[in-house]
């Protein structure tokens, strides 16, 4: 079984960006996070850790593209593939990712890391 080096293992505080990807490197990207999410412990300005080629499971929080907007969502899949508002459960969005009934919105990718930096208190 393939698995993932801890980015924090043995380093402290210190983060290695290089270890921070699943898969691929090349497929990796990051992105800070505009807004804290209390739910889910991302601090605004956090960094976040993107890979477009993981597949979500029912519970993962990934990255949509809606209209001109980005934002994170955790998927759901049972009654029906939804995406809910991590702190606002009852907003969701249907999701329907078939040719058959587009929905407008686009996964670039699943959350896999939250890297939120030294807290200010």
């Amino acid at each position: 079984m393939n698995e993932r080096p801890s980015a924090l293992a043995n380093n402290g505080h210190r983060v290695l960006l290089e270890t921070l990807y699943y898969g691929e490197a090349n497929a990796t990207y990051l992105m800070r996070a505009c807004e804290a999410s209390a739910t889910c412990g991302i601090r605004a300005g956090a960094l976040l850790v993107i890979d477009p080629e993981a597949k979500p499971q029912d519970g993962s929080i990934v990255v949509i593209q809606n209209g001109e907007d980005l934002s994170l969502r955790r998927l759901r899949q049972r009654p029906e593939k939804y995406l809910e508002n991590l702190d606002a459960p009852d907003d969701i969005l249907l999701w329907h990712d078939d040719d058959s009934a587009p929905s407008g919105i686009i996964c670039w990718g699943l959350l896999i890391y939250i890297v939120n930096g030294e807290s200010t208190r």
